[in-house]
């Protein structure tokens, strides 16, 4: 399968405050925490939350699909606020999908920050 999906959250945040969670192993966490209903947990496999590290995450049961993906962190950038995590194992790589990476960036909306 092909294709791409993109997604905008606008948060009441300054873009260097939100990058400390998203741009970290923190995030991990907080999905955990704000959707038990679709996660039940993570394990660090390798790394720090910067570039190299590998996380495993575990979906809640019941949900479809995978009951767990391998996430391995290419890009942690904190000058550009840039996380690039490509799904290495599991999750939508057993559906048909060739590649999936998620990125994350922090911008800061104009007027703020």
């Amino acid at each position: 399968m092909e294709g791409s999906v993109s997604k905008k959250l606008e948060v009441n945040v300054c873009a260097s405050e939100i990058w400390k969670a998203y741009g970290s192993l923190q995030l991990a966490q907080i999905a955990v925490d704000a959707f038990p209903e679709t996660y039940s947990g993570y394990t660090v496999l390798e790394g720090d939350g910067y570039a190299g590290t590998i996380i495993q995450v575990f979906m809640a049961p019941g949900v479809p699909g995978p009951a767990w993906y391998k996430q391995k962190y290419l890009v942690v950038d904190d000058v550009r606020r840039v996380k690039l995590a490509p799904t290495i194992e599991g999750g939508v790589l057993e559906q048909g999908f060739k590649s999936y990476t998620t990125r994350l960036e922090a911008i800061e909306k104009k007027g703020k920050g």
